[in-house]
Order: C-alpha cells, then structure tokens, then sequence
C-alpha cells in the first residue's frame, strides 16, 4: 500500500524522488513550499485527522427485496390459533397439533427471514403490516398459553415419545413468536427510538445504519451481565469526497459546524468523539468518520449503560446527518467491561485510539480497539514507546491503550495494516481477546484471541459477521457461528504457537471460506465447514424480561425447570387409584445396566458432582440411600476431585469398580474435575450415568445412561447457579425412584406416593416464591448488621444448608462456615453471628431438639433466621426472622429451604450493595464540586476554603458516621479505613487543623494528597460494598466496581397521578410510598389536582422564614379553582405541618369540604440535597363499598390513634367500629373526632 512504500526509507522508489524542500505533517498544500512532502494534507474545505462487532456485507439493491406476507404464511399462523390438543384424538396428535410437523418447518422458514436487514427495511415504514404482525403475535401468544396448560393436563395420559413430541412443537412454536415479537417488532421498535424525531420517515439509509446499530447494543446489553462498569459503541463510516462535502454542506445549514469541529479529533477518545481521517487507499481518496459514545458508571442496573448509549445516539444531529448519506463502509463495534487495569473513567472506557498526548504527532489513521483481558506486559511496553514515540495522555491508565499505539509503531516502520495488527497482538503477553477498527482497511473488522481464559465466537448470518465474546452475543441475530480457536497450541513456522487472527471482510465471495484467518506468526488457519457450529440457544432462552436481575429471574424459573424435568417421566398406570410409576426414558438408564441392577450386580453406587453440583450430588445420594432403605447397597456423595484423588489407586484394576455405578452430575457437561472423574471409574469397570442440563455435551459421550433436566434449553445467565440445583435434585430423585422400582425394593404404592409428592413441588415452590418480598424485608434489615454468618442444618436439610452457603458467599462475598445444628453452639457462638437455620420438614423426634439450639443461639446474641414448615411457630421466641415453607416429606425439604435461602441471599446482598449506593453518590457529588471549582479556575488551596466544598464533606462527615453508628456499615466496613474516612473528612472540611496531619497519616502529605487519599478511600468503600448479584465480582488491579440494583415498580391510579405530574416514585419516602399503596384501595377516581412548589427550606429541610409555595399547575376538576398560595406565598397552615413532617395527608378542605389527598415530594434533582419541594394536591372519590380488612390497612398509624384513645376510655376495641363511618368520613374526620364518633354511636346502636 501507498504509506508503506512512504515509510520504506531504504526501497530503490524512495531513491528517484526529486530533492525535498521540507517533509510536512497535517499541512495545507497551499501553505508548504513547492516540492514539499506532505503527508496527510490538511483540506481546506474539510475537517482533517479526526466485544461486539458487526460487519455486515454489502449487497446489491435486488438483494434487498422482501416478501413480507405470503397466502402460505397466512395459512400456515391460521392452523396455529385454530389449534387445540383438547378436541384431538391421542392418534391425531402428533400429525394435526398445531398445524403439525410441516405447518411448524414453513412457519420456521418464514419467521427466519425476518431476521434480514431486508424485511426490517421493507417493512419498517408500513404501518400495517407492522399492526398485523402485532395482532398475529397476541393470538399466537394467547394460543400457546392455552396449549400449554391443555397440555399439562393430558401428560399423564400420553405416550412418553408423544408427549416429548407436542412439548418440542410448544417450544418451537414459542421461538417463532419470540422471533415475530421481540427479535422483530420489538427491536423495530427501537430502531425508530434509534432514529429519533428527525425524520418521520427514515431513509433506507438511516433504517440501515441504526439497524445494525442496535444489533450491536442488544449484543453488549447481553454481554454487560459479565461486566458493566463501562460501555463504548464506535460507528465507523467511509465516505467518499463528494458524499463527504454534501455532509459537511448539510452540517453548514443545520448550524452544526462549530459542534462538529469541537467534537472532532479530540487528544482523549471520549463520549460524543468523532474521528475525522482522510485517506487514500488504493488510490482513492477516502473520508471515514467514526462516532464514538461511552459510559463510565461504578454503580448502576443492567440495562443502564445501553440506555444512555442509545440516548446518546438518538439525540446526535451529526450522526442523523452521516446517516442518510451514500457510504463506501460501515461497521459497528462495541464493548462492555469491568475494568482490570485503570481507573473507572470515560477515557480508560473502550474503545481508545491510537492519540497520544503531543497535538502535534500526526497518526498514521484511525485505529480504535477494544480489549477483554489484559496486557500483563502493558507497563514494558508502555515505557518502549514513549521512549521511541511520543508520551500517552495522564488521563488514560488502562493496559488497553498500548494496543493502537503497538499496532501505530509497526505502521511506521512500514507494514501493512495487517501485518503491523499480527506484529502488534504478537508482542502482548496475557489472555487477551481484542477487535480493532481502522479506516486504513475500512472495509474489514480486525479480530485478535489469546490463551483460555477469553474468547470470541463469530456468528455468519445472512447479513454480515457478528463477532461477539460470548454465544449469547450473536444468537439473536443466526444460530451459525464459528470459534476463534486461540487458545489452541499448534506447531507453526517457528515452533509452537498460540492465538489466532481473524479478519472479516464486507466482501466475502464465501463467509466461511473468505475468512483471512491465521496464527500469531502467521500460519495460516484453515476453515472449513467442520469448523462451522450451530447452537440451539435464541434470544428467548437469555432475555432478562422484567426482572432487575438475570439471578431473582432464573430463581422464578424454577418451579418451571423442575416441572419440565418431571414431564413426560411417570406414568399413570391406574386412573381409578391415582396410581403412578417412573417413566425414564431407555438411554437414561441402558437395559444391560437395568439387566446389572435386577441382579445385584451392582452394590456399590456414587453421585459426585463439584460446587453446587457435589451438593445436588450429596441430596440425590440421601434419597437414594431413603428410596432404597437396604444397607446392604453402599451409597455414597463425594466431590468429583476427591473420587479420583483419593479414592482410586493406580494399582486398581479393570474390573475394580465393576460392582460399582457412578453418577455424575454437571450442569454444563464440561466440568474438567467430573468429566475426568468418569474417565478414571470407566476405565476400572464402573457403570456411569450423567445427570446433566446441556445436550450433546462432553459429559454426555462419556456415560452410559444419560437422564437430562428440563428441556436442555435452562440458560443460566447469572454465574451464581440455582434453578439447574432444583431440577438435577428432582432428576436425581427420578432415577433413585426408578432404580428402587427395577431393583423392587418398594411396593408400588410406595413408588407412586414419592412421585406425586415430587409432582407438587413445582406448585410449593411457587408458594415459597409468593412471600418473596417478606423474605427479602427480613433479609434487609438483618444481613447488614453482623459481620459473621453461618449456615446450620441436621439431616437432609444440612444439604440445604451447604448449598445456601454458596449462594450467600457468591452474592454477598462472606466467608460463611455451614455445620450441623447440634455442632454449632460447640463452635463459635462468641462471634455472635447471623445464624440461618435449616428446619422446615425435620422429623418431630428431631425438631425440639433444634428449637433447642435455636435457643442457645439467641441467648448468645446471634441472629437466627429460621425456615420452618408453615404452621411451626415453636421458632418464634427465639428467631429473628421466620421464614414459612409448604410441607414436603423430610427428604424432599431441602428444595423448598434451599428456595427460600437463594432468596433471602439475593435481598441480602442486594441491601449490602446500597452502601455502595452512599459512597458513589457523595463520591460524585463532592467530585462535580471540585471539577466546577477548578473550572472557573481556582486552584487546590482556594477549593478546600470554599463554603460550599466544606459544607459538603460536613454533611459527608455526619452522614457517614450515622450510618456507622446506626446503619449498616459498621458490620461491612473495616474499622482502620472508617477511621481514615472520618479523618480526612474533618480536615476536608476544616473541623481539623492541616498541621495536625502528619500525626494521622505521617509525613509530607500536602492538600492535594489528602484530597486524593479520600478519594482513594470513597473508591475503596465502592469496591469493599458492591455486589454485582449476577457475576462474580472481578478483582481488579486498580479500581473495579460492578453492581445492579433493583427499582421497585409502583403501580396504581395514585401513582399514575404523580407520573402525570412528573414525579418518579424514587421522590418519595419509602414510608409514604407504603401509604399510598394501602389509600389506592379505598380511592375509586382522581379528578384533578393542584401542584405546589416548594422553595426556600434550609440545608436540614427545616421551614424557616424564607420558605415560601408557590402553584405551578392545576389539572381536572381544580382547573378552575383558585388557591391562596396564589395571592399569598407564605406556607402556613396544614401545607407548612406536611411539608415539615414530610407524611401523606388524607383529609377534607376547611373551606370547601373537598377530600384531598397532598402527597409531599422531594427533588427530582439527585446532584443536590434531598429536600421536599414539591405538594401535590388530589381531589378524591372514595370508594363506597370497601371491605374491613382494606379500610384498616388504608389507615395505617391513624388506626393505631383511634384504638389507643378508645381504649383511655375504658372500651375494649372491636374492628367493627370502623363499620360505623362511610368512607370519607374515616379519612375526611380527624382521628379524635372519630373517637367521638364511635363513642356515640357505640351507645345508640347498644
């Protein structure tokens, strides 16, 4: 290429240039003298130099036509809502239910093609296609719910082979109307958000550009559940000169040019960048554009970074100009991360670019990447270039950086952009997963994988390559995916070598075989159609729906994970007695393995498993050892690792373990330690038998018999496992069952008992998941106040107390130590800690004696939880916390009190996580103080005199200690960094003296060092408080905090008045939201309203004498009303009293006798201090007829009031009194005068 030969000094060419006046960078042709070389002119005219990626191949415009809806089509959803199993006979089944088989594969074929940028574009536009695609998906929906509990209804009356059948055709039938939708109307629908109100009609242009746009930002909203501290989206466009000048045209006539050169190539790659590069690549002159959007946010919710990239892109007039335009290339790229390496910040958030901190250094183009991993030779390598080139940027301190700068130094040596990307990524040490965009190859997306512990996975779909970090990156877009292979050691042309390069080419005469891939060293990998895999997982089985988190979402999946692996697995032999049998299928437990258990062949048999696995492991091997009740058969658990560590020798032989059978259980089918394991027992004549969720998998090759939970399709998505615990329990318990039934070692009656108390798990666990919010109350108030937890159980339920042992640490990361209840007051009651007691379904010859213990706890201070059986209430003097389960059968209670832990452990960590909350929002808000100060240009020593800067590390100050006195961060902080924290506050703030720092921190620290060590402190007390529920919190090197956090929806015609006046729920007091949530149900309509604002209250929120109120809005039927605070903005009266008191009113006007209701809220403005500002005052109905129970709850403290001040008067309180009063006049009447009331009217109806 042309810059090669430019920067080949030595080359025969270079040698017949004519003598050079002078060598230039970045210079007008027209400013340098003649005979000058210039590289990268600077056109007058223009504005000169400025892990999902998409690359999506260009297609001629026939291409893109589209047949939206054909008579088969229509035919083919008609046989689906006509559908219904109910009215079919048991042998028409299989061929008429839901069309059948052929109905299924046209449908299929029909809904794929939606998947094509072609029907979105078609389509996007037509109003009414788009509505009836809309009805077709409501009736479709409506019609599989039907089928689905019609269904359920008749499983037990169904061959198993049938049965599997209609279930696979319910599942396929769900994918198509997923795919109509949500992966085509839905995402439509965010591609008009994308586009924005400039256009009412997008362009084909613009529809293609924001389509693919939003493929990518649904890729890392799929992927930030690995981490989310940070999120960035690059959009690169290639223009040629003629489209270029239209744009800048268009730019001139929106007013935008000024806007366009501050964003343009700015030294720091950060939100809102543009890039601006001329080029001229095989000698065309080209103009790329890339519009970079990033976020850096310590604390947030899934979701939450996309947002504010999407808003970022949908309000960008410069991108929506770019947009419309004719293009030579396009490609998006995008990533998510937990930083490993730097601070958390907008310039160390991906992508980052080849600028380095002189303005004056000239890049050789546009290079931007983006890195999971790290360069663990960063610091080495950072040091050799700065020494050779040019110094990077103080902002930047992510490893990240050195990656476009290793790959801009092989540029100027004189390689091509391909060599110099392989030169660079081989220079690298550590696992790393890398892409790379650049407009010296515009045309291509540049992918880079070393060692096991990254990856990237490259989806070919029918419109381009989507290279992603995980499956679940692509698979909304094709099922068909190749795997860069880097961790892969292969002899290559110097020896061994590790990672592979793949470049995509917009271009392909083949996407498979047109892939340039090769070897670090440049051998070169061969891809064929073997390499070519296709996954059986869509967008449905990992969307996150409604829920805040992948973890409380898989929880409420459970009951339905243990009821599809019960599905189609017994069979009712007797309609009359209810009678059941176990139902396996043959391959789950082979006849000649049947054969072996018939004949007592087998005495020996071990479950084993690793991590919560081994605890499955452990349940499945007790019930067993309960169906089995002979002792003559040795049952037994172990971990994985110690099976083949220590229970096998090498001297055993091969038929050492004949007597033997082996069952492994693994969610994946991939766990190293179990899979080895099953290799070790094989090979010494042990029979195996894998229990396991993902089909096909490695383990599934391994065993014998293979029995599978739920339907193969159970996607996990949080790291910490749950649902796949319940359903590998049940399976185990199946083929314990069916084993007991081939052995006969019970009667039949006993067999068909077990199987009916295992068909009505599903329903108890939805009980259990009913009283969730109670469980997550208690879990709120309590996991927050004691630094030591244990978890205790006796019997099977110690197995539930080992398994929410795990859950407890992954989500809330203590160190928790699991024992049997008797063993634990032996143990270490003097902590004093929070204690989980496991109870519920323990035999009556046991449970006193837990009660017992439950005693001793609570005597030596611990904190009980206790999950009992509904109905025990023997716990309740000594347990802070009751947890109430459904009965189940002793062995089968650890599934409902492991259900209950998962829970309470989600809320637990999820109330640590808010302390997280404190420090990020006083971090932020002292740190924006500071940044506006320096701004108007006021150094170190002129910030921290500022008023302001120390009225706010005061309320800092007083903040923090009151939670560290009161609230929960004694328990979760350690004490020498709570010291430090206070420390720096009071010299922050001026409450100590500077001199006097030396005596707590030693010497020479200026002010600038203590502001930073408080800083350091506040980002220690993220990282210390943060819990991401959903990943495992990554250590990082530097800074790294991942959270989410759950918004409590409000629903209801009260709150639906405060979102007409814009006030969120979050403006609330917990308290008052409580209250409003009891009045809705008293409060028939809402028929106008007066909004008030507040102004003028002190720091403290106190009235005073400047506070004033002022009417901003009136609604409905007070539209026409007036207000005194119109005339006269004093706030006196019962206004003055709420807004002091900060609570809901519920009363009548003095003046005019109207019910009202005034609700007080706070600042919507999070940057300041909470104080009340606004009233929002309601004119009521009251329901006429409302029960007791919801007119009690509606009156909430006042209720309290009236029974207290009847009972002064000697009259024993009855609830009925409250029946005395229509409704308004129990909220329109003062609590005394109700007293009276009832009081009167008692005596007149004695």
């Amino acid at each position: 290429m042309l810059l090669s030969s430019f920067f080949s000094g030595q080359s025969s060419e270079n040698r017949l240039l004519p003598p050079l006046k002078k060598i230039f960078f970045g210079r007008s042709l027209s400013s340098v003298p003649e005979g000058s070389l210039v590289f990268f002119p600077l056109y007058p005219s223009s504005l000169a130099c400025g892990l999902a990626g998409l690359m999506a191949f260009k297609k001629n415009k026939e291409d893109l036509t589209f047949d939206h809806i054909s008579p088969e089509l229509n035919d083919a959803f008609k046989e689906i809502i006509q559908s219904d199993i109910r009215s079919l006979k048991a042998e028409d089944m299989e061929a008429s239910f839901l069309g059948g088989k052929k109905n299924m594969e046209i449908l299929s074929s029909k809904i794929e093609d939606l998947r094509s940028e072609a029907a979105m574009t078609a389509l996007f536009n037509n109003h009414e296609i788009r509505n009836k695609f809309s009805d077709l998906a409501k009736k479709i929906s409506e019609r599989i719910m039907d089928q689905k509990a019609a269904l359920m209804e008749k499983q037990a009356m169904l061959s198993r082979e049938l049965l599997a059948e209609l279930t696979d055709r319910l599942e396929k039938i769900q994918d198509i109307h997923w795919h109509l939708s949500r992966d085509f109307l839905n995402n439509m629908d965010k591609i008009k958000l994308l586009c924005g109100n400039y256009s009412m009609q997008p362009s084909e242009s613009a529809i293609s550009v924001f389509h693919r746009t939003n493929t990518v930002l649904n890729s890392i909203e799929i992927l930030e559940v690995r981490g989310r501290d940070s999120a960035g989206i690059s959009i690169f466009f290639t223009l040629s000169p003629s489209a270029f000048k239209k744009y800048q045209k268009m730019v001139e006539e929106e007013g935008l040019t000024e806007q366009l050169a501050e964003r343009s190539n700015p030294r720091v790659l950060v939100n809102q960048s543009i890039a601006v590069q001329h080029q001229i690549l095989k000698k065309q002159h080209n103009v790329s554009l890339s519009f970079t959007y990033k976020i850096a946010a310590e604390i947030g919710s899934l979701g939450d970074n996309g947002n504010f990239l999407r808003s970022q892109i949908k309000n960008d007039p410069l991108l929506h100009l770019i947009s419309c335009l004719p293009r030579l290339h396009f490609s998006v790229a995008a990533h998510t991360r937990w930083a490993s390496v730097g601070e958390i910040s907008v310039p160390n958030c991906h992508p980052v670019d080849n600028q380095t901190g002189d303005p004056g250094n000239i890049r050789t183009g546009i290079i931007q990447v983006a890195l999971n991993g790290d360069i663990d030779n960063y610091l080495e390598l950072k040091k050799q270039y700065e020494n050779r080139w040019d110094f990077i940027p103080g902002e930047i301190s992510t490893d990240t950086k050195i990656i476009p700068l290793q790959i801009e130094h092989y540029l100027r040596e004189g390689k091509s952009i391909e060599e110099a990307f392989r030169c660079a990524v081989s220079d690298f040490e550590g696992s790393h997963a890398i892409w790379m965009q650049t407009d010296l190859a515009p045309d291509k997306l540049f992918l880079a994988q070393k060692g096991s512990g990254q990856a990237i996975f490259v989806g070919i779909g029918k419109d381009g390559y989507i290279a992603a970090s995980e499956v679940y990156g692509f698979v909304e877009s094709t099922p068909r995916y190749i795997k860069i292979e880097g961790e892969k050691i292969a002899e290559g042309i110097h020896g061994p070598v590790q990672g592979q390069v793949f470049i995509l080419d917009e271009n392909p005469k083949d996407p498979l075989q047109d892939i340039h891939a090769f070897y670090y060293d440049g051998t070169p990998v061969k891809i064929s159609e073997e390499d070519l895999r296709e996954t059986a997982i869509t967008s449905r089985d990992i969307d996150r729906q409604h829920f805040p988190h992948y973890f409380i979402k898989e929880i409420s999946e459970s009951p339905r994970s243990v009821a599809r692996t019960l599905q189609g697995r017994f069979h009712l032999e007797d309609a009359e007695t209810g009678g059941y049998t176990v139902n396996l299928e043959e391959n789950a437990i082979p006849l000649p393995l049947q054969q072996a258990l018939k004949e007592d062949q087998i005495r020996r048999i071990f479950f084993i498993g690793q991590g919560t696995a081994s605890i499955a492991a452990q349940t499945s091997a007790d019930l067993l050892r309960h169906y089995l009740n002979d002792p003559a058969i040795q049952v037994q658990a172990l971990k994985a690792s110690e099976l083949s560590g220590f229970f096998l020798e090498d001297s055993d032989g091969p038929e050492t373990m004949a007597d033997a059978l082996v069952v492994a259980i693994s969610q994946s089918g991939t766990t190293t330690d179990t899979n080895r394991s099953v290799d070790m027992v094989r090979s010494r004549g042990a029979r195996t038998i894998g229990i396991v969720n993902r089909r096909d998998s490695d383990l599934t090759f391994k065993v014998e018999g293979v029995l599978y939970t739920s339907s193969g399709r159970d996607i996990e998505m949080s790291v910490a496992s749950t649902k796949a615990f319940y359903s590998q329990v049940v399976a185990g318990a199946l083929l314990g069952l069916q084993i007991t039934q081939i052995t006969g070692k019970r009667r039949p009656d006993f067999i068909s008992t077990e199987i009916r108390e295992l068909l009505a798990v599903p329903e108890k666990m939805e009980k259990v998941l009913s009283i969730k919010e109670s469980i997550g109350k208690g879990a709120k108030e309590l996991a927050v106040t004691r630094l030591y937890w244990a978890t205790v159980g006796s019997g099977p339920n110690k197995n539930a107390a080992d398994e929410i042992r795990i859950k407890l640490s992954e989500l809330c990361y203590r160190t928790i130590s699991s024992d049997y209840v008797e063993d634990k007051k032996h143990i270490d009651l003097s902590a004093e800690p929070l204690i989980f007691v496991c109870a519920a379904g323990t035999r009556p010859s046991v449970i006193g004696d837990i009660i017992k213990d439950t005693a001793i706890f609570h005597a030596h201070k611990a904190l009980p939880v206790v999950v009992v059986s509904e109905g025990d209430h023997r716990f309740d003097p000594y347990a802070s916390q009751i947890i109430p389960v459904p009965d189940l059968p002793e062995h089968l209670a650890p599934l409902l009190t492991t259900l209950a832990g998962h829970i309470w452990g989600y809320h637990a960590a999820l109330a640590i996580h808010e302390g997280s909350r404190f420090f990020y929002e006083e971090r932020r808000t002292i740190m924006e103080t500071v940044q506006g100060f320096s701004k108007k240009g006021m150094d170190i020593h002129e910030i921290v005199l500022e008023k302001r800067f120390r009225e706010e590390m005061a309320l800092f100050g007083v903040l923090f200690r009151k939670s560290l006195s009161e609230g929960p961060l004694h328990s979760l902080m350690d004490a020498k960094d709570a010291t430090d924290l206070l420390l720096l506050t009071k010299y922050l703030s001026g409450r100590l003296p500077v001199s006097d720092i030396e005596m707590d921190f030693g010497k020479g620290e200026s002010i600038q060092g203590i502001l930073n060590r408080f800083f350091e402190k506040m980002g220690k007390a993220i990282n210390l408080l943060s819990r991401p529920v959903d990943a495992i919190k990554h250590q990082a090197k530097t800074v790294t905090v991942g959270t989410s956090r759950i918004k409590e929806k409000a629903e209801g015609i009260l709150f639906e008045a405060l979102e007409k006046h814009e006030i969120h729920v979050s403006q609330l007091s917990s308290r008052n939201i409580l209250v409003l949530r009891n009045l809705q149900g008293v409060i028939s309509a809402v028929n106008g309203a007066f909004l008030y604002k507040v102004e003028g209250l002190n720091l403290l929120g106190d009235v005073n004498s400047h506070t004033s109120i002022s009417l901003i809005q009136k609604t409905g039927s007070l539209s026409g009303m007036s207000s005194r605070t119109e005339k006269d903005p004093v706030l006196r009266g019962s206004k003055r009293i709420i807004v002091q008191e900060g609570n809901v009113f519920i009363g009548q006007g003095k003046k005019d006798g109207r019910r009202i209701l005034i609700i007080p809220a706070f600042s919507g403005n999070t940057e300041g201090p909470r104080l009340l500002e606004y009233l929002l005052s309601l004119d009521v109905d009251f329901h006429s007829e409302v029960p007791l129970f919801a007119r009690m709850k509606a009156l909430g403290g006042k209720l309290d009031r009236i029974r207290n001040n009847v009972n002064e008067y000697s009259v024993p309180w009855k609830d009925e009194y409250l029946d005395l009063f229509a409704t308004e006049e129990l909220f329109g009447l003062t609590a005394d005068r109700i007293v009276e009331e009832i009081l009167k009217r008692r005596e007149l109806k004695d």
